[in-house]
């Protein structure tokens, strides 16, 4: 025994200097000192200001609470890309990680965020539209700040050129012509980070959140891994065309939701219909129905909730309650909603999450901010 603990004493002296890599390796050498999961929670930042619209925005003080919590409660912050591509491969993550991510490179992420992450010496990642950067606009980051931030552990990746509303078509706009622009946008802005930053990551987070079912094969045949904005953690059954992260601005950045979320486990979808965001105008409350696999999570307490109409109606289509239906009461507005279904855990100290993002266009094919 004493040479078995001694053994662990120095597999812990040798990963010290490889903390997030040591934690994966360990978690599955010595689970009995180092616990391993199999999901993760992404969370998603825009503007750390109180400055800016509260409707994209966390206080630096709020941000601060957040980081604390996480730093009090002993979670793992890990980097990106490391956390998803273990997930990916099945690989075991440590329990009680998280991932921090940021939408669209404003430079209030450096002057108010990256202070409190360089002192904790976590790495986070900035979701970058390279366009307002090249540009120079004023509220947006320059390269310089950006590549400061890399030398202290932040990963640069994909937002695209210009931030478009990825589904939406153009005028006369061919299916080919559509997916050859956006195409476009994202090889352009992976280019541009690697030239600037010496990084390449392959990874994007969709503009809005908004995809589509032909956009999602297109970036999953350039090896992509791509990131919406719907809430619910990560795990191995996960979409990784349209990975969940949780939103952290406007009303959702109160500590009592943040806490469930960071502990919170993906509910494991094992299919999904309708696979697609778009709205069918001839449909205006479109059904979601899921199929579940096994897990530790109350299906009796299951429940689903649309945005603007609060908890909604599910009906199980089998006996041993493994696929169940769930739709809108009411016509969904033009714009982004979102369906969530949660689920408490048989113990009660966690929930498991899905959520889907729905897009509806305007009468003449346009897509909102």
């Amino acid at each position: 025994m004493t040479r078995r603990i001694a053994s662990y004493t120095r597999q812990l002296s040798h990963l010290a200097s490889r903390p997030l890599k040591g934690l994966l390796a360990l978690a599955a050498f010595v689970p009995a000192i180092v616990m391993a999961a199999d999901s993760a929670v992404f969370l998603q930042y825009h503007h750390v200001s109180n400055k800016t619209p509260a409707i994209t925005s966390i206080s630096p003080e709020m941000f601060k609470q957040h980081l604390d919590y996480l730093d009090k409660n002993k979670f793992n912050v890990a980097p990106i890309e490391t956390i998803t591509k273990a997930i990916q491969s099945g690989q075991p993550v440590p329990e009680k990680t998280v991932v921090i991510t940021f939408d669209d490179a404003y430079k209030n992420i450096y002057e108010n965020a990256f202070p409190m992450l360089k002192e904790k010496g976590w790495p986070f990642t900035i979701f970058v539209s390279t366009q307002p950067v090249d540009r120079g606009f004023g509220k947006f980051l320059t390269w310089e700040q950006i590549q400061e931030m890399t030398r202290s552990g932040a990963t640069i990746a994909n937002h695209t050129i210009s931030h478009p509303h990825m589904p939406e078509k153009k005028p006369k706009e061919s299916d080919q012509a559509w997916l050859e622009r956006s195409r476009k946008e994202i090889i352009d802005t992976e280019g541009r980070i690697k030239e600037k930053t010496g990084q390449s990551i392959k990874m994007l987070a969709w503009p809005f959140g908004e995809t589509a079912p032909e956009l999602r094969k297109m970036i999953k045949d350039m090896g992509y891994i791509g990131f919406g904005q719907q809430s619910g953690a990560i795990g191995p059954l996960s979409d990784f065309t349209r990975l969940s992260r949780y939103p952290m601005s406007g009303n959702y950045t109160d500590m009592s939701g943040f806490r469930t979320k960071v502990n919170s486990r993906p509910l494991p979808v094992s299919k999904q219909e309708s696979d697609t965001a778009i709205i069918d105008p001839k449909d205006l409350m479109p059904p979601l129905t899921l199929t579940l696999a096994d897990g530790s999570y109350q299906k009796k307490q299951l429940n689903c909730y649309v945005s603007g109409q609060g908890k909604v109606e599910l009906e199980w289509l089998d006996k041993e309650k493994t696929q169940f239906r769930t739709q809108a009461k009411s016509p969904l507005p033009i714009g982004r909603s979102r369906y969530n279904c949660t689920a408490p855990s048989m113990d009660g100290r966690h929930y498991y999450w899905f959520s889907h993002q729905w897009l509806r266009f305007t009468e003449d094919g346009k897509a909102i901010d």
